[in-house]
């Protein structure tokens, strides 16, 4: 038993190794520090929540690898024989599944999308992680990098 709770407990690890990055206006990469950048003010008209959602995940590769170290684990723990090659590839599929969930769950972020008056009546929408809250009439920074927009107070 001891051996099939730690062989699920590896798979599930394995499965977890797809991870997204969905850019949090509070976190900086390492090639934006030390730059300059731009802010404006600006006034919010509309915060909508969205799910912000990632297919760099999308590979397989997770579920690939879950699903051959479930099955060679499946295979040397559960069954004797014959019966284990039948519980190698059970665990081996079970394993894939679940690794494919996961990966799919990871993939997604909750966010927000907020609409903007700038200082020069142009409006504009920025989307971001949901790290800040933000409320329509709240006045707020509009930083940007040259190609990237985050809201911040």
């Amino acid at each position: 038993m001891f051996k099939l709770i730690s062989s699920l407990i590896l798979v599930c690890m394995l499965s977890a190794c797809a991870t997204a990055d969905f850019g949090s206006p509070n976190t900086y990469q390492r090639y934006d520090v030390q730059r300059i950048g731009q802010f404006e003010q600006a006034t919010i008209l509309r915060v909508r929540p969205i799910t912000i959602e990632s297919n760099s995940g999308s590979s397989g590769i997770a579920s690939i690898v879950s699903a051959a170290a479930g099955a060679f684990l499946g295979s040397q723990v559960i069954g004797n024989g014959s019966g284990r090659y039948i519980a190698g590839a059970l665990s081996g599929s079970v394993s894939g599944l679940v690794a494919q969930r996961v990966s799919a769950v990871m993939s997604r972020h909750s966010g927000v999308e907020v609409f903007l008056r700038r200082a020069n009546g142009q409006t504009v929408v920025v989307t971001q992680v949901d790290d800040q809250q933000f409320a329509a009439g709240q006045q707020v920074f509009l930083v940007s990098n040259g190609s990237d927009y985050r809201i911040t107070h």
